[in-house]
């Protein structure tokens, strides 16, 4: 099994339990990543059903910390206020960092759009609640994303995870008083444009992860992706940033310290 790490790299969002899914033996994979030289990976919920497994695979792992929220997808499966209460119950009683994923998905049209902002803004008042920060979906939703931040500001913070659209967008981003995560799709050949907008992310506000199991590096596409995986994202971020590696993961390393607190 193939891995790429450098001593303090940081995986901003994975998904456990779905590798297993995709037969990949992801306490085997962590810990031979951990050993590696990952400091810090983040395991992101997308459905209320998925945590109780999620903390019982990955709990014994000191540097996993987790993630709660209700993928778009989740409004066809429950009504909004049950599926708010479910995840306000987890992050009464579990140790949350971030609420997440969540966000808008207009390519596969989950439920009615009304139905994804309803949810998606009642997760931003609940994230700014309990302050913990947000790790946002977006695919093909560009401009009712940024208008709903807008209404509704995180206070504490947050990142548009898998990065994928223009810089006007990630410049409202950061208007925002957000930061910018970029996958494995940013190493892919055809992907000049997205790595045009790595170029142009200040130092604070830039963020690496994985998306595991899905979005493999383009050294490693085919196979499936995982946490080991996240030094192919880390090389192409420094080229485009255009600063060595081990700047680049030290100033990662504070972005994550600031915006997840992780030690407290």
């Amino acid at each position: 099994m193939d891995f790429n790490l450098l001593e303090g790299m940081i995986d901003t969002h994975f998904h456990g339990l779905i590798m297993e899914r995709k037969e990949l033996n992801t306490k085997e994979v962590l810990n031979k990543a951990f050993e590696s030289g990952l400091e810090y990976a983040i395991d992101i919920g997308t459905e209320m059903s998925d945590f109780s497994k999620r903390y019982k695979l990955l709990s014994k792992f000191e540097k996993i910390l987790f993630a709660a929220g209700n993928y778009p997808s989740e409004v066809e499966k429950d009504t909004v206020p049950n599926l708010i209460n479910s995840l306000e119950t987890i992050i009464k009683n579990n140790k949350i960092v971030a609420i997440g994923e969540i966000g808008l998905d207009w390519h596969w049209n989950y439920g009615t759009k009304e139905l994804q902002i309803e949810l998606f803004e009642a997760q931003l008042e609940l994230a700014n609640k309990y302050t913990l920060p947000v790790l946002i979906h977006n695919r093909d939703a560009d401009k009712e994303i940024i208008q709903i931040l807008n209404k509704t500001k995180p206070i504490s913070g947050g990142i548009m995870h898998c990065f994928s659209s223009d810089y006007k967008t990630a410049a409202n981003t950061l208007d925002l008083g957000l930061a910018i995560s970029f996958a494995g799709n940013v190493t892919y050949k055809k992907n000049i444009s997205l790595r045009e907008v790595a170029s142009k992310i200040p130092f604070n506000s830039i963020f690496a992860e994985t998306d595991s199991p899905y979005l493999s590096p383009q050294k490693v596409r085919g196979r499936t992706n995982h946490p080991g995986h996240i030094g192919y994202t880390y090389e192409t971020l420094s080229d485009c940033q255009n600063i060595p590696l081990e700047d680049l993961i030290q100033k990662i390393r504070n972005n994550f310290l600031n915006l997840f607190n992780p030690e407290s």
